[in-house]
């Protein structure tokens, strides 16, 4: 009987030990710290939506201002790029009046000087047709680094010109943001 006891439980008693013994943790593969890192990285882009799903006429023109200020105190290399409803580049340039300024070209590399401010103004409905709105915008950095601020706003214009209903663009709730370039050997393709 004791033979028989030993034989059993001897073994169960090892094989307790195996589940008592605790697990010792395993580093990451190499592609799992590549991939961290990717995710600290700052993004090249940034996406935001304009709203102008509204009514849009000669009598109910929508106005759609911009500003882009790089918070800095270096240089950065943007392209601003709006897009209409059917996701087709809007390329046309703005219009400046009343001290309404436009100074960025969408679709157009420039350079946007440490603390300045980029602007873009445009009309739907007098200056252009309401069939081109825009409702996306990116802002790409071309090279380096770049620390900014974006925000906008829609103007719905009533009848007769009286102003209308005020709708905002926001661009990462309206905090700065940090864009970058990708390291050389990166893998990631262009915009």
């Amino acid at each position: 009987m004791k033979t028989i006891l030993k034989k059993a439980v001897i073994p169960a008693i090892a094989l307790s030990m195996v589940f008592i013994v605790p697990a010792r943790a395993v580093e990451p593969p190499a592609s799992g710290q590549a991939e961290a890192q990717q995710r600290q990285t700052p993004s090249r882009e940034m996406a935001f939506q304009i709203p102008m799903n509204s009514y849009c006429s000669a009598e109910n023109s929508l106005d759609f201002s911009f500003q882009l200020s790089n918070a800095a105190d270096t240089a950065a290399d943007l392209t601003v790029r709006f897009y209409n409803l059917d996701g087709t580049a809007f390329n046309a340039e703005g219009s400046s009046y009343r001290e309404i300024q436009s100074s960025i070209v969408p679709g157009t590399a420039f350079r946007l000087k440490a603390n300045a401010t980029g602007t873009y103004h445009i009309n739907f409905g007098n200056h252009k047709s309401c069939s081109e709105r825009v409702y996306l915008g990116k802002i790409t950095v071309n090279s380096g680094q770049a620390s900014l601020l974006a925000r906008g706003w829609v103007n719905a214009n009533g009848t007769n010109g009286a102003n209308g209903i005020v709708e905002q663009v926001t661009v990462n709730d309206n905090k700065a943001f940090h864009l970058a370039t990708p390291p050389a050997g990166a893998g990631l393709g262009e915009p």
